[in-house]
């Protein structure tokens, strides 16, 4: 990436909060959002509002009942659509005009900086809302790799929005008259809430509800004439030696797992097994074992009695201090006071 464009990284804690549902409702202090990427895929739907969407140097318009996609790593940033435009842009992919990406250094574009990750906010620092501006959006962020989804279909539905973005731009956007047949605000709503109440296999509902999403998506892609070749139908990608990994880890999370011998299951050396697990889940494959771990953990105390010491031999922790230590590093209070704030009661 050149310069200007690392500057504009947004910082999301993968580790802790890997999916994130919520409604973004415009306020002098949250909009418009400013050009920004990160790790995480990012869907929006529109509910109130015209807005006009950048991705990388493509303009979209959208109002309610559209959705776009932002594929992790793209530029994006949304605006309110001038009032005197709405009556006449088409929605959609606008093919009369292209963004370009500012030269500036990131603190003259974003005055908000967050020096702790070394990375931007993207929202102003001053009042740059219209007064009449009345913007609302449901949001999906997430790591699709830490969705509770076999590791095939994840693969399958990132070739496939690959392809439709190479063959089109405009295939990551979605009109309501796109989406009528599915429960699309549904599906968000249900997804804010499980994030809210967070109660016993929120985490699997959401990944459940985020997977219809996509194989939306995916059939209207192929309603529209997307090709869909055999690399994106096959089960499993040659090339791709992490398809199952994390399924494994999955499956074994309480065992003592030594990221040597998951290299070996791959195939590759322990070094570049370590570093290319980073580059793709933008963490190590050792604090990826610790987080599923922990999140079993935070299961157990909030609807179980069993007591730490159990607990920390059935998650893996090679002792309870170690899970304590752990999990205080991760929740910022220690399983017992989760467990008390948190659990059944």
């Amino acid at each position: 990436m050149e310069k200007n464009i690392k500057n504009l990284y947004e910082y999301c804690d993968g580790l802790n909060s890997p999916i994130e549902a919520f409604v973004h409702t415009s306020t002098p202090d949250n909009f418009p959002i400013l050009p920004h990427w990160h790790y995480f895929f990012e869907i929006i739907h529109i509910l109130n509002g015209n807005t006009e969407v950048i991705c990388n140097e493509n303009i979209y318009n959208l109002s309610p009942g559209d959705l776009i996609i932002f594929c992790p790593k793209h530029i994006h940033s949304i605006y309110e659509t001038p009032a005197e435009a709405v009556s006449i842009v088409k929605k959609g992919l606008s093919l009369t005009k292209k963004a370009c990406l500012s030269p500036l250094s990131s603190d003259e574009i974003h005055p908000k900086i967050d020096k702790k990750h070394g990375s931007i906010q993207p929202v102003p620092d001053k009042n740059m809302l219209s007064a009449n501006c009345d913007i609302s959006y449901q949001v999906l962020k997430f790591d699709l790799n830490f969705l509770h989804i076999s590791g095939n279909y994840k693969s399958r539905f990132s070739n496939m929005l690959n392809i439709a973005y190479e063959q089109n731009p405009e295939n990551i956007f979605f009109s309501k008259k796109d989406l009528k047949n599915y429960q699309i605000y549904e599906l968000f709503e249900q997804c804010i809430e499980e994030i809210k109440t967070r109660q016993y296999g929120y985490d699997t509902l959401i990944g459940s509800n985020i997977a219809k999403l996509l194989t939306y998506m995916s059939r209207i892609w192929i309603s529209k004439g997307v090709a869909v070749d055999e690399k994106v139908l096959c089960a499993s990608a040659p090339d791709n030696p992490f398809d199952n990994i994390t399924e494994y880890i999955d499956r074994h999370y309480n065992e003592q797992l030594q990221v040597k011998e998951l290299a070996k299951m791959c195939n590759m050396s322990y070094s570049n097994f370590a570093r290319s697990f980073r580059q793709l889940y933008n963490q190590s494959c050792k604090e990826y074992i610790e987080f599923i771990r922990l999140n079993r953990v935070a299961d157990l105390l909030i609807f179980t009695d069993l007591d730490l010491n159990y607990i920390s031999q059935e998650t893996g922790f090679s002792d309870c201090s170690h899970l304590i230590r752990s999990f205080k590093q991760w929740k910022g209070m220690t399983p017992k006071v989760w467990r008390r704030e948190y659990g059944k009661s």
